[in-house]
């Protein structure tokens, strides 16, 4: 069945594929006179192997990986060949250009020897010069240029020219170090240029004037020779200066590093390190160094001025950096500019408030602004004394020690001063602070309170520039002895000088005014404040507490009325006498009798600062006063101000030493003064005695 159908439908399509082709030849048209198409055997001769190549059409083929490796390949190894070409070209050009060097270096060491054969020395240095330069390799030229230097320089020697023939031997020594006869006829031309070879001052001030010339090679000499003789920090720093200047920063900042190693608080080299540091741009670092430059030399411009200028790149940078603020203020404070440092403070405390560093900074600059005016004192009292204005020189030291009691430059200049004045004791009291305050440094003061002791007290001259400086072996002076002190040509009384150990004793009976004094309710003082060194300033420090003073002395933090802890509470307003005027210990002038009522007014309202400004104003225009030195100490004495007072007691004694109640007022201050620096235990049992007492 299924075949029959299959035959019946392939027939089928037989007929209908017979019909379309009818139908298509009847359609088509004949083209008349058309080649017919090429045929397969037209196409290719297979008979000698040729074959019809088409066109090649436009849309080329897309290279594959093995196509970029293979052009990866052929540029590098090109690439590599024009290397070798010019790296062998190099070659062969440097060789030429050496052989050529060589050639013209030898041709002028030729024609140098021949010219210093002949005895012309100038043209001999010049081509010896040029020989060096063209081959500086070459040891043998090098040698013949010191030779020719050392030649000349015997010729300018003979001619007495020492200035041209030192500089010649020195010329000759940088050619060739080991040029023995360079070094040995130096020697003799120092000598007789009237300096010693073998001090290393000579030489290192030798290389200075070189340095100021700009002739850095010799000046490397003279440093070598110092260093030779004496290994010390300043020759050090100098050999990295010279390092410094020929652009040589390793070997410069190793030198500064070695001087540090020396001596640890020469600030130049700290200077140096931080200038090598910022030419490294390593900033954080040249602060550093620049700071520690500043603390040590204050008056070192150089070093203050590139800490601001540091500073002042960070804070424009980063002006909302509170830490830029603190640091620019730090540097501002360092190099005096205290105005400058006040606004940076005031900017970080916009920024942030509660900074932890504020409080600190701001109190230090106010100590540093203390200490500025303090200096100015002491500067002053120099210059006073060195001019033989002795009582002058003792008020503006006076000023300095009031500011700062625990600063022994003060304290020793202070002792020489009451010492010209004939205040022996005053003097030995002084000298006295200043050892137990500094000993190292302080052995002259020492030695002084030793002359004293031997009778030789009250000297002419000032020696307050020596403190700094250690006594001779056979000089120091020896332990002290409780032995009487010789009594002063203005008729004082001897003093015993009792062992530091020892509590000191109050005096007799105090001046009137002092009794009057202690009869008042609840006077006050203040005990004088302990610093120690700042970061953020070159001198003062941050105040210690201090143990309270006897007599129920308050201290400058406690409110008035407010006593401490071992202290008697004062009795009630309404049970306190009103005090009486103080009376006044002798005949004055009026002047003085109206400044010291108008005191005595405020007194009586226990108003003693406001009696103090009122002295003050009359000892600015009557520094000799005696009498208002001692009130205005009596008055410093009830408002707490302890230091100050014993420096007021210690000038009216000098400008009256035969007052007996001027010495025994000043004597009864520092015992009290001693007795606040002393711990809290035995302050307070001296307070219970000082009560029981009155």
């Amino acid at each position: 069945m299924k075949s029959g159908f299959s035959i019946i439908l392939t027939s089928f399509l037989f007929t209908l594929v017979g019909i379309s082709g009818l139908a298509s030849e009847a359609q088509a048209t004949k083209l008349p006179n058309t080649k017919p198409l090429p045929s397969e055997r037209e196409l290719k001769d297979f008979d000698n192997g040729q074959e019809f190549v088409p066109a090649v059409t436009r849309y080329q083929r897309r290279p594959d990986y093995r196509d970029e490796e293979r052009i990866s390949k052929e540029r590098a190894e090109e690439a590599q060949r024009q290397a070798q070409e010019n790296q062998a070209k190099a070659r062969d050009m440097q060789s030429q250009s050496y052989k050529k060097a060589q050639q013209t270096a030898l041709e002028h060491n030729n024609r140098g020897v021949m010219a210093g054969r002949a005895g012309r020395w100038v043209e001999a240095i010049s081509a010896h010069e040029s020989a060096c330069q063209a081959d500086p390799s070459n040891k043998q030229y090098r040698i013949n240029l010191s030779a020719a230097r050392t030649a000349y320089g015997q010729e300018r020697l003979n001619a007495k020219d020492h200035d041209a023939a030192s500089g010649l031997f020195r010329k000759a020594l940088s050619a060739a170090p080991d040029n023995a006869l360079a070094s040995k006829l130096l020697a003799e031309t120092m000598k007789k240029q009237g300096r010693d070879p073998s001090a290393p001052e000579d030489r290192l001030f030798a290389g200075d004037q070189l340095v100021a010339a700009g002739d850095f090679e010799s000046a490397m000499i003279e440093y070598q020779a110092a260093l030779q003789l004496d290994p010390s920090a300043r020759t050090c720093a100098k050999m990295g200066d010279v390092a410094m200047h020929y652009n040589q920063l390793p070997t410069a900042e190793s030198w500064y590093k070695q001087a540090l190693s020396k001596d640890a608080n020469y600030g130049s080299a700290y200077r140096q390190l931080g200038l090598l540091q910022m030419a490294r741009r390593d900033f954080t670092g040249a602060a550093a160094s620049l700071r520690k430059a500043v603390i040590i030399d204050a008056k070192d411009q150089i070093a203050g001025q590139n800490l601001v200028d540091i500073w002042r790149r960070q804070v424009a940078a980063n002006p909302l950096s509170a830490e830029n603020h603190l640091g620019l203020a730090g540097a501002l404070q360092l190099t005096g500019d205290f105005n400058g440092a006040e606004g940076e403070y005031n900017k970080l405390q916009a920024l942030d408030a509660n900074h932890p560093s504020l409080a600190g900074g701001k109190q230090s600059l106010q100590r540093a602004r203390q200490h500025a005016m303090a200096e100015k004192h002491k500067l002053a009292a120099e210059t006073l004394f060195n001019q033989g204005l002795r009582r002058e020189a003792l008020a503006e030291i006076s000023q300095a020690v009031m500011m700062e009691s625990r600063n022994s430059r003060y304290q020793f200049l202070l002792g020489e001063c009451l010492e010209a004045n004939g205040d022996l004791r005053g003097a030995h009291q002084a000298y006295l602070t200043a050892v137990l305050i500094d000993p190292e440094n302080n052995k002259e003061a020492a030695y002084r309170m030793k002359e004293m002791q031997r009778g030789n007290g009250q000297h002419n001259g000032p020696t307050h520039t020596m403190q700094q400086q250690s006594m001779p072996v056979a000089q120091a002076p020896a332990p002290m002895q409780q032995a009487p002190m010789q009594q002063a040509p203005m008729q004082q009384a001897p003093v015993q000088q009792a062992p530091m150990q020892q509590q000191a004793q109050d005096p007799g009976q105090p001046s009137p005014v002092m009794q009057q004094l202690m009869q008042q309710p609840n006077p006050v003082a203040q005990a004088a404040p302990q610093f120690q060194k700042n970061m953020f300033e070159g001198g003062g420090g941050i105040q210690s507490n201090v143990g309270h003073s006897t007599m129920r002395f308050s201290t400058h933090d406690e409110t008035p009325g407010q006593a401490p802890q071992q202290q008697t509470a004062p009795a009630p307003v309404a049970q306190q006498a009103a005090p009486a005027p103080i009376a006044m210990t002798e005949p004055v002038d009026p002047a003085t009798a109206d400044t010291i009522a108008r005191a005595g007014e405020l007194e009586t309202r226990r108003n003693y600062e406001g009696a103090a400004a009122v002295l003050r104003e009359a000892l600015s225009k009557n520094l000799q006063n005696a009498e208002l030195h001692h009130r205005l100490a009596v008055d410093l004495l009830a408002a707490g101000q302890v230091s100050q007072a014993i420096a007021e007691f210690r000038i009216a004694s000098a400008l009256k030493p035969a007052n007996r109640d001027y010495a025994g007022d000043l004597a009864r201050a520092m015992a009290i003064h001693k007795r606040s620096l002393q711990p809290e235990q035995q302050v307070g049992a001296a307070s219970g005695k000082e009560v029981a007492a009155k």
